[in-house]
């Protein structure tokens, strides 16, 4: 999944703090967005997806960030 999306420009959008690590350790491609937001459900994630649309839509454009983490709260 990793070589797919930085070869496919696709950013993953994970709760896995595997990800964190990878885009650490390899930066971007693919870039990361970490969702830290604990025991919620599905309606919720995409709540804070879309709350949170425009910085994503910024870190998308950043040439230098690989990781973005959005926190519950």
């Amino acid at each position: 999944m990793w070589e797919f999306a930085g070869a496919n420009d696709y950013i993953v959008v994970s709760k896995d703090s595997d990800f964190r690590q990878l885009a650490f350790l390899h930066g971007a491609p693919p870039k990361v967005v970490w969702l830290r937001l604990g025991n919620v459900t599905t309606v919720d994630i995409a709540t804070a997806v879309l709350d949170h649309n425009e910085t994503i839509e910024q870190f998308a454009t950043d040439e230098d960030e690989a990781l973005l983490v959005l926190a519950g709260t």
